[in-house]
């Protein structure tokens, strides 16, 4: 039913499977991608027809419910749903979610709850997830209680735990300190990193990393192999790339309006009490979304050499920036380059997140009326050809100050990459 999901690859390549009343635990730094992870581990199972009791720590039963649903959008935009009304109601059938306040699940609670379940619902999981095992008090007393809850209830039992400890990549017969004395209680443990634009993905033993490593797409954590195929006998077809912005005027609402006009997707990040320029594709961001781009105003300051002041608009704008570039596989923006190397103004952000990640990056510089291009391995500018839109997923960024060279400039790029193609829409 479910074709592209990141499971089958993980339980080859990283002995990620689990059987009844064995405990894995997904381990990652804060803000990675563990819980969107541990979600496609739940969809798997309730479409292979086993029911899954997802537990969360700190968010509501809305904000997990609707996860699951945009992972099922995804698969159905990318053609790898079969039978999207069989596995919706699949997830109706085969899934319930509890949520607890953050750091206030134990097996115990939890033993309390899958007995009322099993009374009062007749609902029994053969799979269980709890997202947010807090480090500082979790111990070896903890993970063996956990582990007798599991196969107590012959349940498949995945825990997620965030640690800033767990981002550096891990070498052949090393094992992360804070898993010494734990990991023998694991049956399988999942080490996620930052990898350039990817999630890596490792299985670890007693004695350090199994296997060489998974590469995810850090949006919805599906293997960076699987694309969109409803158009695959269309090499270049405008339909299968989508524009990740902001949607506010200049250079953003022209980057939407060449999108529109190519047949490209738009998804247009905003926030509550935002009136963007372009509202095809438009996304509004929960609060909780938002979070997920906050950034130290103090770090903003010292990558980019300068004093921003953390106004609410400024800090929605380094917020959703985020976004955009945390979305694309490659990143153009229109603005002006200076001196130190950072682009003028907000739209700098996007630079620098995409110059942190390693993402492909080209800037227009409009007094100069010229491209650049960021040379990853050299680290510097480099002058540039128009640059072509090589990504499916690419964010198209800016200043609001749209030259009529830079309104050029993004026209070209478009020109460039699709007008040959004859598909353009009237």
């Amino acid at each position: 039913m479910l074709e592209g999901s990141p499971v089958p690859l993980l339980e080859r390549s990283c002995d990620a499977a689990l059987q009844p009343g064995e405990l894995g635990l997904i381990l990652a730094p804060p803000g990675l991608g563990k819980s969107t992870l541990l979600a496609q581990f739940g969809l798997a199972h309730m479409l292979a027809g086993r029911s899954v009791l997802h537990v969360t720590q700190g968010e509501s039963i809305r904000e997990v419910r609707s996860r699951y649903e945009e992972l099922l959008s995804d698969y159905s935009r990318c053609g790898q749903l079969a039978e999207p009304l069989q596995a919706r109601s699949a997830l109706e059938r085969n899934h319930l979610v509890q949520s607890y306040a953050k750091g206030s699940c134990n097996t115990a609670r939890l033993t309390a709850t899958l007995g009322i379940l099993s009374e009062h619902a007749q609902f029994v999981p053969k799979v269980i997830l709890v997202d947010g095992v807090d480090w500082r008090s979790a111990g070896r007393a903890q993970f063996a209680s956990w582990r007798a809850l599991a196969w107590a209830n012959g349940a498949q039992m995945w825990l997620t735990a965030a640690s800033r400890r767990a981002a550096e990549p891990l070498k052949q017969g090393q094992l992360p300190g804070l898993l010494s004395g734990v990991v023998e209680l694991v049956d399988h443990t999942l080490h996620l990193r930052a990898s350039g634009a990817d999630v890596a993905v490792g299985g670890i033993g007693a004695s350090g990393p199994l296997t060489e490593e998974v590469l995810l797409d850090p949006t919805w954590m599906r293997p960076r192999f699987i694309r969109d195929d409803r158009f695959a006998g269309v090499p270049g077809h405008p339909a299968r790339y989508t524009l990740y912005s902001g949607g506010a005027a200049g250079s953003e609402a022209c980057f939407g309006q060449q999108s529109e006009r190519f047949g490209l997707k738009e998804v247009h990040f905003s926030y509550p009490g935002h009136e963007p320029a372009r509202e095809r594709g438009l996304l509004v961001l929960s609060e909780r979304d938002l979070r997920k781009g906050d950034v130290s105003l103090a770090y903003a300051n010292r990558r980019m050499a300068r004093s921003f002041e953390l106004s609410h608009a400024f800090r929605r704008i380094l917020q959703t920036q985020w976004h955009q570039v945390h979305s694309a596989d490659q990143v153009l923006v229109v603005g002006e380059l200076l001196e130190d190397g950072t682009l003028r103004g907000g739209t700098g952000w996007a630079g620098e997140l995409s110059r942190i990640w390693g993402k492909p990056l080209w800037v227009f510089d409009q007094p100069r009326e010229q491209w650049f291009h960021w040379n990853v391995r050299e680290s510097l500018w480099q002058e540039s050809r128009p640059p072509k839109i090589q990504s499916v997923r690419f964010c198209g960024t800016g200043t609001r100050q749209l030259s009529d060279a830079g309104r050029r400039a993004i026209e070209s790029v478009f020109e460039d990459s699709f007008g040959a193609s004859g598909l353009t829409s009237s």
